[in-house]
């Protein structure tokens, strides 16, 4: 016996809940661009995320040769190693641009860090800020970047 009822044909569903669904993923869609453009907002305010020149980058055998390992100073964060000689690091796991706030990525900002080692697996990338300068490193999906920013320091920490 067919449990249609009497009802012979293709059963249609009304608009109502075609129009709940699309709501809702309207709603869920302005949830996630309004997070991500906070998050944005104040990475950038604190320095952690900047449009500031790149460090510049130096090769293995000049890092070697300017004595740089011998005075390291080493930090472990999300599977990478950061090396520095002088000052001082603070990590932070960033919204990654295009990941609607749910994607992110480490990005450290150092005080004074004079060189800098990064080694990410089997991957080392070396970048040479100079003394007295701020630097930021993030590790994106990309690879290793450095910019010649940041608002940490000794005195002022960027998330307070």
């Amino acid at each position: 016996m067919p449990l249609d009822y009497g009802m012979r044909g293709r059963r249609r569903m009304s608009g109502g809940p075609w129009a709940g669904v699309a709501l809702g993923a309207a709603v869920t869609a302005a949830i996630l661009a309004r997070n991500w453009s906070y998050h944005r907002a104040l990475e950038l305010e604190q320095g952690w995320v900047s449009a500031a020149p790149a460090c510049p980058t130096i090769s293995a055998a000049a890092y070697a040769a300017g004595n740089y390992p011998a005075r390291e100073r080493a930090t472990d964060y999300e599977g990478a190693t950061l090396a520095r000689q002088f000052g001082h690091v603070m990590c932070k796991d960033v919204d990654t641009a295009g990941g609607w706030g749910l994607v992110t990525h480490p990005v450290c900002q150092f005080t004074s860090p004079t060189a800098i080692r990064v080694r990410r697996g089997k991957v080392e990338a070396f970048f040479e800020p100079g003394p007295g300068r701020l630097a930021t490193v993030s590790l994106g999906p990309g690879g290793a970047t450095c910019a010649l920013s940041g608002r940490f320091t000794l005195f002022a920490d960027p998330t307070n």
